[in-house]
């Protein structure tokens, strides 16, 4: 997806030729997972000769945004109390002012929860 991003439209052969450059990789392998990412709707397919076109359907920022919705949507739901405490203490030790943003949000929530 970061070759996409990076480049807007491509072809497998395109993008198997930038991984290539950091480990050998198959043009199947490639072929064959952004097929998959297509019909996850990831990546739009435009269907040509001699070869498919490939661009992104979410920005990166979009799909960031979705991935960390899914999975702390997820732990949260099988985990509430140590999903909670675990980002109240990674925030903690992480960024002091992240905590603070945090803790006005909440203060915020329970005023208008309130009025």
């Amino acid at each position: 997806m970061n070759v996409v991003w990076s480049r807007g439209e491509v072809t497998v052969r395109a993008v198997q030729e930038v991984l290539d450059d950091d480990r050998p990789v198959a043009y199947t392998t490639v072929m064959t997972t952004m097929g998959r990412l297509a019909d996850k709707g990831l990546l739009r397919r435009v269907e040509g000769q001699p070869a498919h076109l490939y661009s992104a359907l979410l920005s990166k920022a979009q799909y960031e945004r979705t991935a960390v919705k899914s999975v702390v949507d997820w732990l949260v739901g099988q985990f509430q109390e140590p999903a909670v405490a675990y980002l109240v203490d990674r925030l903690e030790d992480e960024d002091e002012h992240l905590l603070d943003s945090l803790r006005e949000a909440i203060d915020q929530r329970r005023a208008a929860d309130e009025a």
